[in-house]
């Protein structure tokens, strides 16, 4: 059924002639003494039909549809001042008056009904389009019920406007005769506003210099809100219409509220913004050295920048990278940043030298917080003597040799917190693997070379999947792998949420291959870092598209799904974007269920399409329930005739085994599929995990 679509200058057109009669009308009643009171009701009619048609004009305006949170609140102040010149100017010449003996207060004079036909254009002008600003900022990273508490609050908005019209008194608690209904009709909106003021996480993602500045500038919007109601709405609106002095009201009263909780929350997040800049200063460089990664296959180049992305992202003030050298049987400095010629020349220092040494032996990364306290290590000041703590971490592949050390060093004492040495970690691992992709590029021309350098590949994409999984208490689980290549697309990992729930991430990015293997490691390094900011599955998934949309080719995308069980409440909790289904075979009712929620691949939208189509999902789960997450190579196995493998078949295999201990099922799973293939390879890379609750 086709909607009807009304042009938005009819609208526009319509509202102005309402407009024109009721103003008519208090003309009218104004000269006139005979009474009006059963027209009263059409002219609040009317009123509301104003709103409506003007909201329908004003909705689709681009400057109300803007996704930039700046952009958003900009406009909301610009809107907000317009208000306030737009009744100052207005009462300055007018200079109206009111009888507020009764409710609603009748004009005193002509000026005065003059002012409140146009405090009412004013009102619907502008109080409107702030409403809408709002809205916007409601639904930025909306939660599941969020659109419904709007529509309630709407509702409940309505009911008061017209529950004061009915019985003509003004939106006040109080509680006796007539009044009992209006208080009632308030107090549910006032719930509603308040529960709709909590939904401004949009303040997370503003950066620290836009924390402070906006904060400032809420307190002062505060109290300018605060103030607009006896400025703006008082007498005036309820001597043109009751129902829209209940609007302007009930408006006014959310505007406080969200304002209020809003710079509540701006106060909450300031201690924290420098943290919040940090990490997602941390993120994009992986981001980009994920890039670099794929793109830069020179190994000269390739620990130069590796060299000055680490320094700029953990604040050190020098750094520089050692690699091994297999003649030499020696570490030679492959790579420094703000390191001058001469300090490079004196650089065969014997302590930095027992400090490789011991790295190479233990496989661990060491931090110095103090050089000049510790006796072992005062020499290094002859070499420097800003140095107050030294950091460094070893670039270890995937057969366990340290390809080199990445170093690093600060001016003051106790410089590397626990976050800057993970992110030192984090590239020295980013770094085995640029170096090991670099080696595979410069041999392959030579077959056998690459095969093998590909193998090694395989063995570095292998030891960034867990090598182990997580002690789950009651929940025991066990993982599945195969390649259909050397290196392929497929990824999984385990995470502890912010909340101390269990969390596991699995993956397939399109494609096979090392183009696939290296987004998957891109991939995994992002995941890595946006678990630590982010709790909710939906939050992970919207923050990883947004990062990894520049990067991926247009013709590649990767399916993924978050998922974190929350075993106090037994609760699975999920989101999948493109990815399989998850089967949930529930013991007490012995069926295989297909968990399927929507949501679209990473890289296929920027991110407004992506967030509005990604769901996440909240089931119950009971003893010697079985959960199989897994990629579509196992789904899409195929035998010589065709036909695939199946998630049907896959659900059957965990009912008619759910007794057998999770590792047994593995077993029992490997066995079906090799004898529905019957000997035929797979086309595709397949990863299973299975969960037994």
């Amino acid at each position: 059924m086709k909607k009807i679509q009304v042009p938005s200058r009819l609208l526009l057109l319509i509202s102005i002639l309402l407009g024109l009669a009721t103003f008519f009308f208090d003309i009218i009643k104004y000269e006139s003494s005979l009474s009006f009171s059963q027209w009263e009701y059409v002219h609040e009619s009317l009123t509301v039909f104003i709103i409506i048609f003007f909201y329908g004009y004003i909705r689709n305006k681009p400057f109300l549809n803007q996704t930039d949170l700046s952009v958003n609140l900009k406009n909301f102040i610009k809107l907000l001042t317009i208000l306030y010149v737009w009744v100052l100017v207005f009462q300055y010449i007018l200079s109206p008056s009111y009888s507020a003996t009764n409710f609603p207060p009748l004009p005193d004079t002509l000026a005065g009904l003059i002012f409140s036909n146009l405090v009412s254009i004013g009102i619907i002008m502008f109080l409107i389009p702030m409403l809408l600003i709002v809205k916007n900022l409601i639904y930025y990273k909306q939660k599941s019920r969020t659109a419904l508490y709007v529509i309630l609050a709407i509702i409940s908005t309505l009911i008061s406007m017209a529950v004061t019209v009915i019985y003509k008194l003004p939106l006040d608690i109080q509680f006796n005769n007539d009044a009992t209904y209006v208080s009632v009709a308030l107090i549910i909106s006032l719930v509603l506003y308040v529960i709709l003021g909590t939904n401004n996480t949009w303040i997370t993602y503003l950066s620290r210099k836009e924390k402070y500045s906006y904060f400032l500038v809420s307190v002062v919007l505060v109290w300018v809100i605060i103030l607009l109601a006896d400025f703006a709405f008082k007498d005036a609106v309820a001597a043109h219409s009751v129902s829209l002095a209940a609007f302007a009201n009930l408006s006014w009263y959310f505007l406080v509220i969200y304002s209020l909780f809003s710079s509540i929350t701006f106060l909450f997040h300031l201690p924290t913004a420098r943290v919040f800049d940090r990490k997602m200063k941390e993120v994009r460089s992986l981001h980009q050295l994920g890039r670099v990664i794929s793109a830069e296959f020179d190994q000269n180049k390739l620990v130069s920048i590796i060299t000055q992305m680490t320094r700029e992202v953990i604040e050190s003030n020098h750094t520089w990278i050692e690699l091994y050298d297999e003649k030499q049987d020696n570490l030679i400095v492959a790579a420094a940043d703000n390191l001058n010629i001469k300090e490079l020349e004196a650089f065969n220092n014997h302590t930095i030298q027992e400090i490789g040494l011991r790295i190479i032996e233990t496989k661990m990364p060491i931090t110095i917080n103090s050089i000049s306290k510790n006796i072992e290590y005062s020499s290094l000041k002859k070499w420097k003597k800003d140095i107050g703590s030294l950091a460094a971490a070893p670039m270890i592949d995937a057969s366990g040799l340290v390809l080199g050390i990445i170093f690093a060093t600060k001016s003051h004492e106790f410089g590397f917190d626990p976050d800057d040495i993970n992110m030192l970690e984090a590239y020295a691992n980013q770094a085995a693997i640029a170096l090991e992709n670099a080696k595979l590029v410069k041999n392959s021309l030579e077959r056998e070379r690459l095969e093998r350098e590909l193998q090694i590949a395989r063995e570095v994409q292998l030891r960034l999947l867990p090598q182990s999984v997580p002690e789950t208490g009651d929940i025991k689980m066990d993982t599945l792998t195969i390649t259909a290549y050397e290196v392929g697309g497929d990824y999984y990992d385990f995470y502890k949420s912010q909340n101390g729930d269990l969390g596991l991430i699995i993956g397939d990015v399109s494609g096979k291959g090392t183009s696939a293997a290296f987004y998957m490691a891109e991939t995994k390094g992002i995941m890595q870092s946006i678990t630590r900011n982010f709790s909710s599955p939906f939050d992970i998934l919207v923050n990883t598209n947004r990062i990894l949309y520049d990067s991926l080719e247009r013709k590649s995308f990767i399916t993924l799904l978050v998922a974190q069980i929350d075993q106090k409440k037994h609760l699975l909790r999920f989101a999948r974007a493109g990815h399989c289904p998850v089967i949930h075979y529930k013991a007490k009712e012995d069926k295989a269920c297909f968990l399927q929620p929507a949501g679209i691949a990473v890289g296929l939208d920027r991110g407004e399409i992506f967030e509005s189509k990604l769901i996440e999902e909240e089931i119950k789960l009971a003893a010697n329930d079985i959960l199989a997450f897994y990629t579509d190579g196992l789904s899409e196995a195929m035998n010589k005739d065709g036909e695939e493998f199946g998630e049907e078949r896959l659900g059957e295999i965990l009912k008619k085994y759910s007794t057998l201990e999770v590792t047994e099922l593995k077993e029992k799973v490997i066995d079906e599929i090799l004898n529905f293939l019957d000997g035929q390879n797979l086309h595709d890379d397949l990863t299973l995990i299975l969960l037994k609750y």
